[in-house]
């Protein structure tokens, strides 16, 4: 570039000095230095001279770094914070704090440099008071530590920060409570909620851009509610303020409320973005209604709103749980020849699911191997539950080749393999397999389901025995069961996945988790109320079928929750037709 006459800019130099220093190209950081102090490094921008102190202390060049920092003419907070993380990273613990003492202006970074280079000196004792230093001195910099520790994934560090504030502002419970979303922890986030507000902290909109994911994650659909009634109590416009809508059109779309959500979507969004439509056209392919995904795509499309990646894959997922291939492979193509989209792994992915679901193992299998780009273990991991869905095992022996070689220690594949084996009665290969899943220390998700009623959430795990109410439930299900078999519904035994005689398997299967929640709610639920459950883990076919079959003696509707898909069961039938 220099040869060619063209002259380089700050931006320039500091990524240049950035890749040195990643490489740690020492003599080409010093040649660049040389060349500065040519051109008058004293006239070059703070962010040119910050790099070059920075790229010093990372290739372990402290000393250069010090006597460089000490000749500047002006420092600003990232000179300050650059020599301080030089010391701590170089084991310059004692330089480092002499720097410290002599900052004017200390930022997250400079605060939590010093204490980790006293926490690396075995300096416990002065962490800690320079912690509660921090905590009592500076509301700001607790709150920007605390957000550095959640988008890290440390909320363990997070929380200590926020119970050690002794004063704290909205922002503080914000940061909380979004870390602990993010984090996929929102059991927390409710809770810091709950407090926040017994403490007359008057949410704002953060607040419930931040709780409502949290609300949607636990399908805790009461909540939701209140926290909408909130929102219009308090006087939001909603209309003005789409994030906060297309949170809560989120929130009832995972609380299995699709109605309300449509509603909301309708009336009170006047100008849908493509964050509402996508989000819209999203919750219809979880709910099986795909058909109504493609009308709700095409209409979008009308408005003028132009489709992006992720609401091609929003609609491509809705063809895939509703079986609708044509309409798969079109969409497939218009992203590409209309919308000049490059498909990306999770397009090819849904394709994959598609064809896969709909019994095309073959198709998918060969569509797979002529990728452009190399597949990962989500796309043979979709092709191998479609070879469970259909029984096919000895392409599953295949798939799960490639599947173990991407993800070696991924516990969901090898489980799924065994209960493809299980299911076909080769109990030889479900013992190797779980022989390798112990040796390897990976462990299963045990499957669980919950209901919330009276405002109160019940788990239930299978075979467990604990709720107080299980002999009243297990009565139920017998009951149900006599009922099914009355009408020529026979177990689906495959489902057990164990080795014993039939009654054996019977028993297990009335033992699983959705069985017990679903029998809950209708015990406990009044009469013709819809009865919700939320699992963790796909729900069995047997499973499956006995939910039709209460859903039709009852009278009343049942919307199951799995781990990727919504099954509405009214008057013997469900929404999925099949395809989930």
């Amino acid at each position: 570039m220099l040869n060619a006459g063209i002259a380089a800019d700050s931006y320039t130099f500091s990524c240049i000095l950035k890749c040195f220093a990643a490489s740690g190209s020492v003599k080409n950081g010093e040649w660049l230095h040389g060349y500065l102090l040519k051109l008058d490094l004293a006239a070059c921008s703070c962010s040119v001279v910050n790099s070059l102190l920075s790229f010093y202390a990372k290739v372990g060049r402290v000393e250069s770094a010090r006597k460089l920092f000490d000749e500047l003419p002006q420092r600003d907070v990232v000179s300050w914070n650059s020599m301080i993380s030089g010391y701590v990273a170089n084991g310059g613990s004692e330089e480092a704090s002499r720097v410290f003492e002599k900052t004017s202006e200390r930022s997250v970074v400079s605060w939590t440099s010093m204490i980790q280079a006293y926490s690396r000196s075995g300096l416990l004792h002065d962490a800690i008071r320079l912690f509660h230093e921090m905590t009592k001195s500076n509301l700001f910099v607790c709150n920007a530590l605390m957000d550095m520790y959640a988008k890290c994934g440390s909320m363990e560090d997070a929380s200590l920060v926020f119970s050690q504030m002794p004063v704290k502002d909205i922002i503080s419970w914000n940061t909380i409570i979004g870390g602990y979303t993010k984090n996929d922890l929102p059991n927390e986030a409710v809770h810091h909620f709950a407090t926040m507000v017994s403490g007359k902290w008057e949410p704002d909109g953060r607040t419930i851009s931040c709780i409502l994911p949290a609300c949607a994650s636990l399908s805790a659909l009461n909540m939701g509610r209140q926290i909408h009634c909130h929102v219009l109590r308090n006087g939001h416009h909603l209309s003005d303020d789409r994030h906060i809508t297309n949170a809560l059109v989120d929130m009832y779309i995972k609380c299995g409320a699709l109605v309300l959500a449509r509603s909301l979507f309708d009336t009170m969004i006047p100008s849908k973005d493509l964050v509402s439509w996508t989000v819209m056209i999203a919750g219809y392919g979880m709910h099986g209604f795909g058909k109504e995904a493609i009308r709700a795509f095409e209409e979008m499309r009308r408005d003028g709103i132009k489709p992006d990646g992720v609401s091609f894959i929003s609609v491509l997922y809705a063809c895939s749980h509703s079986g609708l291939v044509n309409e798969g492979w079109r969409f497939f193509n218009i992203m590409q020849k209309e919308c000049k989209i490059e498909p990306s792994l999770e397009h090819y992915a849904c394709m994959v699911d598609l064809l896969s679901r709909s019994g095309k193992l073959q198709m998918a299998y060969e569509f797979i191997k002529g990728m452009p780009i190399k597949p990962d273990a989500t796309i043979w991991g979709a092709l191998l539950c479609g070879c469970r869905i259909h029984h096919d095992v000895k392409l599953a022996e295949r798939v799960a080749e490639h599947v173990f070689e991407l993800e070696p220690e991924n516990a969901r594949y090898y489980v799924l393999l065994a209960n493809i084996y299980a299911e076909a009665e080769k109990w030889e290969e479900v013992k190797e397999l779980r022989v390798k899943i112990g040796r390897r220390g990976l462990k299963k998700h045990p499957g669980c389901s919950w209901i919330e009623v009276k405002g109160k959430v019940h788990v239930f795990v299978a075979k467990d025995g604990s709720h107080p109410e299980v002999r009243k439930i297990e009565a139920l299900l017998r009951k149900v069961r006599e009922g099914m078999k009355k009408e020529g519904f026979s177990p689906k035994l495959r489902y057990a996945l164990m080795n014993g005689d039939d009654l054996e398997k019977e028993m297990a299967l009335c033992g699983h988790s959705e069985k017990l929640a679903m029998g809950f709610g209708i015990l406990n639920l009044p009469p013709g109320k819809t009865v919700r459950v939320m699992k963790n883990l796909r729900v069995c076919r047997d499973c499956h079928e006995m939910a039709k079959f209460m859903s039709k003696t009852t009278g009343r509707e049942i919307i199951l929750r799995d781990s990727n898909f919504f099954h509405h069961f009214k008057d013997g039938s469900c929404s999925c037709r099949g395809f989930w």
